[in-house]
């Protein structure tokens, strides 16, 4: 099961008890409906608990309403439960109760906090979606028109809820991609155990992020110190195979000798093997001084008449 449907799972659990809180529920999905009410379909979902709960709430108001199932379109693995009122007259009487002909959203039937809700959660069971946090935090909710997208962001910005908006294939998308907006969301719907599972995930990416850069910035100071001591060592076998180490100055040649047998160590750990130890900026500084003979030398092998 996706995380998305886990979301509408719970989300349908949550039951409206008061009958101002059942009318905003079936408002919201009734506003939102492309087709109704002039066509007999109320909407299309995966979710079959969904469709037949909606059609129980719709059904308290003497309304006849058939869920329907064809097998014949599945979407993926799942058939697809279309929700229909076939009556045109029942379709009137919705119509003329929930105020669906008007340009905007009906005041009444969402200015409580708990119709908020109501209303909301049944847009998003119908027409959103949520993905798993695993992958990214992205919640959208498919509004009709610019008009509704605008009130159904009012209406939720009022929620402390700030959606963002963009239009695809002519419709108006209203979707959230910050995790703590989209925990709120989902908090204020009710489907407060999804919105704990999102701050678990969050957390744990959040631990993991902060393991991978620690790793990463390990693993570059080790290619750095590889790189670095490879530098060195190549110098001063150079010295040694020119000169020998008795031609670099006598505080130096204890460190080269003791690089060349330890290439693996970092300026720290052959700063403390020294017999007088030194700092890791003093190594760091004879190690540059060893560089700069290996130079000089080089340069005098390359031009001996200079």
């Amino acid at each position: 099961m996706s995380f998305c449907q886990e979301v509408k799972r719970e989300l349908c659990r949550v039951e409206p008890k008061k009958l101002h809180c059942r009318e905003a529920a079936l408002y919201g999905v009734l506003r939102l409906s492309r087709t109704f009410p002039q066509e007999e379909v109320v909407f299309k979902t995966e979710n079959k608990f969904f469709a037949d709960r909606f059609a129980q709430q719709l059904a308290t108001f003497g309304t006849l309403v058939e869920v329907r199932s064809d097998l014949r379109r599945l979407k993926g693995d799942v058939p697809v439960y279309t929700v229909c009122v076939a009556d045109e007259y029942q379709r009137q009487l919705l119509s003329r109760h929930f105020s669906l002909e008007a340009p905007g959203l009906h005041p009444a039937l969402v200015e409580r906090p708990c119709c908020q809700a109501a209303f909301l959660r049944e847009i998003f069971l119908a027409f959103g979606s949520v993905t798993n946090p695993e992958r990214e935090y992205h919640l959208e909710i498919n509004a009709l028109n610019p008009m509704l997208a605008e009130e159904l962001f009012l209406l939720a910005q009022g929620a402390g809820i700030r959606f963002k908006t963009t239009r695809r294939k002519g419709c108006e998308i209203l979707y959230l991609k910050e995790s703590e907006q989209i925990e709120d969301f989902l908090t204020f719907l009710g489907a407060t155990r999804s919105a704990l599972r999102m701050m678990d995930v969050k957390v744990m990416k959040d631990v993991r992020n902060k393991v991978n850069r620690a790793t990463n910035c390990e693993t570059a100071n080790l290619k750095k110190t590889v790189s670095a001591a490879g530098s060195q060592v190549q110098d001063i076998r150079y010295i040694l195979e020119k000169r020998g180490l008795s031609w670099l100055d006598e505080d130096l040649r204890e460190l080269a000798l003791l690089r060349v047998e330890n290439e693996d160590l970092s300026l720290r750990e052959l700063a403390g093997r020294l017999s007088v130890p030194l700092s890791r900026s003093g190594v760091n500084h004879r190690l540059r001084r060893i560089a700069e003979a290996a130079q000089k030398l080089r340069e005098e092998e390359e031009h001996p008449e200079e």
